[in-house]
């Protein structure tokens, strides 16, 4: 929700006060668009970028002869033995 909170204001440039969680079994919980919560968020998502950009850097292996040809990711690995 507070995610959401944060897009609305980026985009619409408005701060909700708060927001409500629909469940499926009908009922609703209010959600204040708190200071703290907002701070978490952000934190959370300077987290989040570091992590995601390091996908790309290979994992280094050590395979021992014959690992490779069994394994399912040959195809997707640069340091495979052929």
């Amino acid at each position: 929700m507070v995610t959401y909170f944060i897009l609305i204001e980026d985009q619409l440039g408005v701060r909700p006060t708060h927001g409500f969680i629909g469940c499926g079994d009908g009922t609703r919980y209010r959600v204040e668009n708190a200071a703290e919560l907002r701070s978490w968020v952000l934190d959370l998502a300077g987290q989040v970028r570091p992590a995601r950009a390091s996908l790309t850097v290979p994992i280094p292996v050590d395979p021992r002869p014959g690992q490779c040809r069994l394994c399912g990711m040959r195809r997707y690995c640069g340091q495979a033995w052929l």
